[in-house]
């Protein structure tokens, strides 16, 4: 059956489509204001470079106009076509609602002199999944139960989509909200949202359902649990009907997740270069340039410039004079060595201040002066990695500004700017919240001192493997470098800084994944709280994966404490050459 085998047939109006009678009757004496965008009291709720969203009242019931603009060749080819996104839509709700696929009621589409736009009725009151599900994680047991709803109506409604002939190419919980009763016990509807993404096919094969399943898996990887996912795919398949195994679904599903995953990041890691809502190229003059972030799409490590809106010109301002970054009033100098001179102080931003770290950059081998010349600079390389970790759900401070100075290819100097995070040192989180007696006046018990222990040696582990997983690779991983973010009756968070060690190789070598073991272990190992059973727990948390069953550690372990010791016989031999070098003549 095609899409355009509707029982009931919409209504053209000139160049609007109305969905139904009942849709001419509340707009059509409204025509005229719906081909004039922002027109009359119209609320604008999203925009974007390619899409609008306005918010009306019309005949006392609430509407959202949604149009569509995106400025690519292959969009106004197809608006020059007759090809619509607005006119998609409509097909699409108007084909799903029937089959059990709830959606936002369409109201009426048109594409005319330029014009596109959609009116659907509100869907309300209603909020993203994504942000329902977030709410619900901190509920405790009761949003765990809705969860559990929520999943298994979920699938069902995806299970149904994918009966239709119809993938969303969008699919993600973005793009479902959830419609809750005037009441808070009551129960939940899930809707479907831009359609104009969807396609329909004759014959969905398991490849094509299995790679849209995967967009939503990406989405919701981090916030679900195997479980979960299981039981979302077990009634899916009973849905759909499909073909094949539970575990083969999963496997196929994972696989393309992958995938996806990788080509979304990839993508992302891109937008740093250019322009857009979320960063900017400035040119400061003398030969300085700079990359300077806008806005940001990730609040981990409790960053509160994340919810700052920044300006390029603002940015601009601030970034006029580089040398008083690192110099004048309120500059406390927190690192000078050889290799960089890192400052904490405030920087004004416009209406904004912000708690920053400043860190240039030395030379200390002067023929890397050639290699800087076909390489972008430290600064740039921590900015673009730091962006990359927070794509990819890594606490790291936020990367603000980066800034070098070349004349020609020859890099000459090179500043980053990074939001400061309040939180400590791993080493010294250790050593004060778990010594037994406690150190200071700590609230806590022998019992929960354990329980804090296991989580953050716990979440050490994870976070190597998060990094594996992802390919980066950390020369310089260790305990100074690892800050724990902390509260009383909350759980902590990992943050990593210091990011000149960071690099992302073409292939990460088991060796090189297990150096990166090795060196956290000797960190640790200098943390006289942190005990034998403390440092395999941080292995366990490395090697743990969900479904892996029992876990034959034992060789892992052997071989950590070996290369441990052959780094500590090889600091101990580089200590005594650095004081016997620094030793005067004749004492």
């Amino acid at each position: 059956m095609s899409l355009d085998a509707e029982t009931t047939q919409p209504r053209r109006h000139g160049e609007i489509v109305f969905a139904d009678e009942d849709a001419a009757a509340l707009l059509e004496d409204h025509a005229q204001d719906l081909f004039e965008e922002a027109s009359g009291s119209w609320q604008r709720v999203k925009h974007n470079s390619s899409r609008t969203v306005y918010r009306t009242h019309v005949g006392g019931q609430e509407i959202y106009l949604k149009y569509f603009h995106n400025p690519s060749w292959a969009h106004r080819l197809m608006r020059r076509l007759g090809s619509s996104d607005a006119m998609r839509e409509m097909r699409f709700s108007r084909h799903l609602a029937p089959r059990g696929v709830p959606t936002a009621q369409p109201l009426a589409a048109a594409c005319h002199n330029g014009v596109e736009f959609l009116a659907t009725l509100a869907v309300a009151p209603a909020q993203p999944a994504d942000a329902w599900h977030d709410e619900q994680l901190q509920r405790g047991p009761a949003g765990q139960r809705a969860i559990q709803r929520a999943i298994v109506k979920l699938a069902r409604m995806v299970g149904r989509m994918h009966a239709a002939g119809v993938i969303h190419q969008d699919l993600h919980c973005g793009n479902v909200l959830v419609r809750t009763g005037p009441k808070p016990g009551e129960d939940i509807e899930l809707v479907l949202m831009d359609l104009h993404r969807a396609q329909w096919r004759q014959r969905l094969s398991r490849r094509a359902r299995a790679a849209n399943l995967a967009q939503l898996l990406h989405d919701r990887y981090y916030f679900t649990t195997r479980t979960e996912r299981l039981r979302f795919l077990k009634h899916y398949l009973r849905v759909n009907d499909a073909p094949g195994s539970l575990r083969g679904w999963q496997l196929m599903v994972e696989h393309f997740a992958h995938m996806h995953t990788r080509r979304q990041h990839s993508q992302r890691d891109r937008r740093i270069f250019k322009r857009s809502r979320y960063f900017t190229a400035l040119r400061l003059g003398r030969g300085w340039r700079a990359l300077a972030v806008l806005a940001s799409k990730r609040h981990l490590a409790g960053s509160s410039a994340a919810d700052c809106p920044f300006e390029a010109d603002a940015w601009r301002e601030a970034l006029a004079d580089p040398e008083a970054l690192l110099t004048g009033e309120g500059a406390e100098v927190v690192k000078d060595s050889r290799s960089s001179l890192v400052v904490r102080r405030t920087l004004q931003v416009g209406a904004q201040r912000v708690d920053v770290y400043v860190k240039r950059s030395r030379r200390k081998r002067r023929w890397k002066v050639l290699l800087d010349c076909v390489r972008r600079s430290r600064a740039v390389r921590a900015f673009c990695l730091g962006h990359a970790l927070l794509t990819r759900r890594i606490a790291t401070a936020l990367p603000l500004a980066a800034l070098e100075r070349r004349v020609g290819p020859i890099l000459l100097d090179s500043i980053l700017i990074t939001e400061a995070v309040s939180a400590q040192r791993l080493d010294r989180f250790l050593n004060t919240w778990l010594a037994v007696p406690p150190k200071g006046d700590t609230p806590l018990t022998v019992p929960q001192q354990r329980q804090l222990a296991q989580e953050v040696l716990w979440q050490l582990g994870r976070l190597l493997r998060r990094l594996h997983d992802n390919r980066f690779a950390h020369r310089d991983l260790k305990a100074t470098n690892v800050l724990v973010r902390w509260e009383l009756g909350d759980s902590a968070e990992l943050v990593l800084v210091d990011l000149d060690g960071l690099a992302r190789p073409q292939v990460l070598t088991t060796r090189r994944r297990f150096q990166g073991l090795m060196r956290l272990n000797v960190s640790l190992l200098k943390c006289p709280i942190v005990n034998r059973a403390g440092r395999l727990r941080m292995l366990m948390g490395y090697l743990r994966r969900p479904g892996t069953g029992r876990l034959n550690f034992k060789p892992y372990w052997r071989m950590l404490e070996e290369w441990s010791e052959k780094k500590i016989r090889q600091q101990i031999r580089s200590r005594r050459k650095r004081q016997k070098a620094a030793r005067r003549p004749g004492t």
